[in-house]
């Protein structure tokens, strides 16, 4: 049996690829099977994968019988690989020659069984500066977090994450290493997210295990309007821009798998905050439907999306009451805010320390 299983979940991946499977086929590390997990594509790609596989037996070609869906997929990669390591590398992105011999080393050198390490971009030619520099600082926000000390421990990573719940402080899927004992232990994806799945994951993992990190760029992400996130983003937008952020932070307080994280959160005394958190989320959540000015076949898909939400999270439902509680709090703030940065161009800058003087 292989040390390593490289998986490779595709769907429709047939333009990066080959491209894709070289670089795994390129790794300076032998000892792995090269699991690609065919989600049923329509295009050209599982042909183009069985063509290299007649090349390295180490390839093993899965086509799933009905298409799972993105987690689906990811979680039937899960299901079939043999190795004690769990590395993915998605079809579209590519693995620097020494990514799972480096990694390897360091989990050895540290006894961790969630590592990650630094990664490249590589942006389409249509990608905007304004995504670009949004990447550039999430790769500077991950170095910074994990860097310095080649990583957390489970007490400070969940003592950090609550500054901003929803960002995502690993990286992507690309850039792990995971021992196989972690999903024995915490469950695999959930099925539920289609854009915070491996947020949510990270989560659990670090939560319990802290988290390893290579502090060098061993992989490539590709960015491009064809990528899952990018279609996930335009596709499904009452989601991915809000209700998803949502599902993430009820899943942190109701779900027994954040259990562990949960008791940390108790014991920094911050847990009251992430209740809260939830709280203005649902209502943020409950306020943009109750306003919505969408067409009517746009109002009608996010009621029902809202209602399916609501019936499978039920600590998130918010009476009318409750909404108008919250109302009361929030608006005060919202227009003070505005009013401050609409006069802060005519109000007189505040005198520095030591300035001031009696009349």
């Amino acid at each position: 049996m292989a040390l390593v299983s490289l998986c490779i979940p595709t769907f429709n991946g047939a333009r990066f690829i080959e491209e894709s499977l070289q670089s795994a086929l390129a790794q300076s590390f032998r000892d792995m099977e090269i699991l690609v997990v065919d989600d049923g594509s329509s295009d050209d790609t599982l042909r183009r994968v069985q063509s290299l596989a007649t090349l390295d037996p180490r390839i093993r070609v899965v086509r799933n019988e009905k298409n799972l869906g993105l987690v689906g997929n990811w979680n039937r990669c899960l299901e079939i690989a043999h190795g004690e390591w769990i590395k993915f590398l998605f079809q579209d992105d590519l693995l620097h020659p020494q990514c799972v011999e480096k990694l390897l080393a360091e989990a050895r050198r540290q006894s961790a069984p969630f590592l990650a390490c630094d990664r490249n971009f590589l942006f389409a030619e249509s990608t905007t500066e304004e995504l670009r520099a949004i990447y550039a600082r999430n790769r500077a926000t991950i170095n910074a977090f994990l860097g310095p000390g080649r990583g957390v421990s489970a007490d400070e990573f969940a003592q950090r994450i609550p500054r901003r719940l929803n960002n995502n402080y690993v990286g992507e899927p690309t850039s792990t290493l995971i021992h196989r004992s972690v999903f024995e232990r915490i469950g695999r994806f959930n099925p539920e997210f289609t854009q915070l799945c491996d947020l949510e994951y990270w989560t659990r993992a670090a939560s319990h295990y802290g988290i390893a990190f290579v502090p060098e760029a061993l992989t490539t992400f590709r960015v491009h309007s064809s990528a899952t996130s990018a279609i996930n983003r335009n596709a499904h937008s009452f989601r991915s821009t809000g209700l998803e952020g949502l599902i993430l932070v009820d899943a942190f307080l109701e779900q027994d798998a954040h259990a562990r994280l949960r008791e940390r959160w108790a014991a920094l005394g911050v847990l009251g905050a992430i209740q809260n958190e939830r709280w203005d989320r649902a209502n943020e959540i409950f306020e943009f439907v109750r306003k919505n000015r969408a067409s009517p076949a746009q109002r009608e898909s996010i009621s029902s999306e809202y209602a399916a939400f609501l019936s499978r999270h039920p600590s998130c439902r918010i009476s009318r009451i409750e909404h108008l509680r919250w109302l009361s709090i929030t608006l005060p703030l919202r227009y003070k805010f505005r009013l401050g940065q609409a006069l802060n161009p005519i109000l007189p800058k505040p005198l520095k320390r030591g300035s001031f003087r009696p009349l």
